[in-house]
């Protein structure tokens, strides 16, 4: 059985659906046990954001590390906002200096600390140039205030353009077995040496959580909207609208009939297979509770085989991948 270290090395808590907006009912305390939990199996690098819970992603994030931080990666981001919190679709683009080192001054406070490893910009401002942004960053960087930074989202011609400046160390994107939209932007920032981070392995619960095609969503769920209206601003929707649904339900029950052969659950079998892909640096997982952290982590030390492979492999092959990419220039 091989080590599972070098492997936790390769994964990341992603602190988006514990307390961010769109996801349900919030259990901060819960919050807090998952992020622990993370952090006594070895996780040691950790996503946040500044809109995640108006702030109390990060600040969760801060008070449970606190007096770690010399042992953690902390990455959080900045640029976007709600003009109302509890509206998903007043999300507002923000990258200029003095709005970045207001977001980074106010994530500093709550994550307890004096810098973060790595800062993005959350989505492209379609109000500045790639290279405006990334001179905004680097300003931060230059101040001391982040040792990485680099973007999120961006799409393909602004990502280009952000990297061909030589400023961004650092990007992420959704990634997971159901989606590939981001592939060439990922492997042309791994081609400079940038840090590969990659979210949504889980496809926001739909390879990890148990949903029937008729599933009913909360009403302050983003994924039960996406299901009702179409396309609604949300990148993950396009796996949540019209058909798209019961045909990814479909995918993750034939997949959890392999991971119930090998004794695990679907999302510890999922994590182990998406660590393994070589897209990322640091692929993320969501998790609301210290059990579901650990129940997600379960699968690293498992030695998945050939014909295991061979049949998530065909399983996957069958799924509809979106093809359209929605973020950004």
């Amino acid at each position: 059985m091989p080590d599972e270290r070098p492997l936790i090395s390769r994964v990341g808590f992603g602190s988006g659906t514990m307390i961010a907006q769109g996801y349900g009912q919030v259990d901060e305390d819960a919050a807090r046990g998952a992020v622990e939990a993370a952090y006594r199996a070895g996780v040691r690098f950790y996503d946040t954001a500044h809109f995640y819970g108006s702030g109390r992603s990060e600040a969760i994030v801060g008070e449970i590390l606190q007096g770690r931080r010399d042992q953690v990666r902390l990455c959080t981001k900045g640029g976007v906002r709600y003009t109302d919190p509890t509206n998903l679709l007043t999300l507002v683009c923000d990258s200029s200096y003095d709005a970045l080192r207001r977001f980074m001054e106010e994530s500093l406070t709550r994550l307890r600390t004096d810098h973060v490893d790595v800062y993005l910009l959350h989505q492209f401002d379609p109000a500045l140039t790639p290279e405006q942004q990334m001179e905004n960053l680097q300003r931060l960087k230059d101040e001391g205030l982040a040792r990485d930074v680099g973007f999120c989202n961006f799409g393909a011609e602004a990502s280009r353009r952000a990297l061909a400046t030589g400023i961004p160390t650092a990007v992420e994107y959704s990634f997971s077995l159901l989606d590939h939209r981001y592939l060439h932007e990922l492997s042309d920032a791994g081609a400079r040496g940038a840090l590969r981070i990659t979210y949504g392995s889980f496809v926001h619960g739909l390879l990890s959580e148990n949903f029937a095609e008729d599933h009913e969503f909360e009403p302050d769920d983003w994924r039960g909207r996406s299901r009702r209206e179409g396309r609604s601003g949300t990148s993950g929707n396009v796996f949540f609208a019209g058909d798209a649904f019961a045909a990814n339900v479909a995918i993750a029950r034939r997949l959890r009939a392999v991971a119930d052969s090998l004794g695990i659950s679907l999302a510890a079998f999922v994590l182990a297979l998406t660590v393994r892909r070589p897209y990322s640096d640091v692929a993320l997982f969501g998790s609301r509770t210290a059990a579901e952290v650990e129940d997600g982590l379960r699968g690293l030390p498992l030695a998945l085989d050939y014909a295991t492979l061979a049949r998530a492999g065909e399983i996957l092959a069958s799924a509809n991948r979106p093809a359209e990419n929605l973020l950004g220039l």
